[in-house]
């Protein structure tokens, strides 16, 4: 796989033609679509265009430290029209923020994901499932609309497609993804400031609760399949004085577990939600993740459903054991 692809030309020709854009992404927050966003707004701004780039969430600091262009980004959703809708990394259309409705803000919906449950709702669709991280396909996207790239749009997308492809560790990392690193270190980023700022700025308090999910974790292993899990309530959170925003890399440090097929990191979060993470090294698990009404890729999915902590862990755990069973014994 060498992870070259085309870009649509009617996807290029949308951004050209028209005059302003909003765009959105998927609700719970991560490098991949934000700094894809930035990036995406920045190169629109440069062709004249206008540009509002929704963000309702709150941006940990790890992020906000590193990325430039956060300041014309908007968390209230304007209450204008646009020409069109650029959904980024919206796999469905209930994944895009509560009570948008791209339909009543543009008649033109552009529809840009790399998930491979991604649903087509857009009157143009560009959709690589195949490709590490959404910064890679906004990238040659920039590219291709002849906007050079300058330090500020190459900082984002390197935030994206670090992110999203575990510092560069997942097998959909290509040769050509490491061409388009390349090039965006040309353009000036400092990997030294942005490693850093995203995996080495953590308060003592998130580590000690970091520590504390890793005394309590579980290996639960049963007919050859092992899944390690952990659970974080809000109670936790709050003793610790640790934002959500502040331990999304703690799935990461789960799937440190040596024999563990499937990790599963379960949180409490507010308003009586509970979200979860899972992350596989071998076997598709975005099915057992749509089960509970989440979604994601193959092998990285997540989940936000109602419920208790316990009894939603328990059912996610069983069933992956149930779906990594058939798997391998089909």
């Amino acid at each position: 796989m060498t992870g070259d692809f085309q870009v649509p030309p009617a996807f290029v020709q949308a951004l050209r033609q028209h005059q302003s854009y909003l765009l959105v992404s998927h609700v719970g927050l991560d490098g991949d679509h934000l700094g894809s966003m930035l990036a995406l707004q920045q190169a629109l701004t440069i062709m004249g265009k206008r540009v509002v780039a929704y963000l309702p969430e709150s941006i940990p600091a790890s992020l906000s430290r590193i990325l430039y262009g956060l300041e014309n980004t908007s968390a209230e959703l304007p209450d204008e029209k646009f020409d069109a809708v650029v959904a980024l990394e919206c796999p469905t259309l209930g994944r895009m923020p509560k009570g948008f409705e791209p339909r009543k803000m543009a008649p033109l919906l552009l529809n840009f994901d790399h998930h491979q449950d991604n649903e087509n709702y857009g009157d143009i669709n560009w959709v690589l499932p195949e490709v590490a991280a959404l910064g890679e396909m906004t990238f040659e996207l920039i590219q291709h609309l002849d906007v050079p790239l300058d330090r500020s749009m190459a900082t984002a997308l390197y935030v994206a497609v670090l992110t999203d492809t575990g510092s560069f560790q997942y097998s959909r990392v290509t040769p050509a993804t490491h061409r388009r690193l390349a090039s965006m270190l040309q353009a000036g980023v400092a990997t030294d400031e942005v490693s850093r700022s995203v995996y080495r700025n953590s308060t003592p308090n998130v580590l000690k609760l970091l520590g504390r999910m890793l005394n309590d974790l579980t290996v639960d292993e049963r007919d050859g399949v092992c899944v390690a899990w952990a659970e974080i309530t809000q109670k936790s959170l709050d003793e610790y004085s640790v934002r959500p925003e502040e331990i999304q890399f703690f799935v990461d440090e789960l799937d440190r577990v040596e024999q563990a097929d499937v990790v599963v990191l379960v949180r409490e979060a507010p308003g009586g939600k509970i979200k979860a993470s899972i992350r596989s090294r071998n076997h598709p698990i975005n099915q057992v993740a749509a089960i509970f009404g989440g979604g994601g890729h193959s092998r990285a999915a997540g989940v936000t459903t109602d419920g208790k902590i316990s009894e939603i862990r328990k059912a996610l755990v069983d069933a992956v054991h149930t779906e990594l069973t058939k798997l391998t014994k089909a």
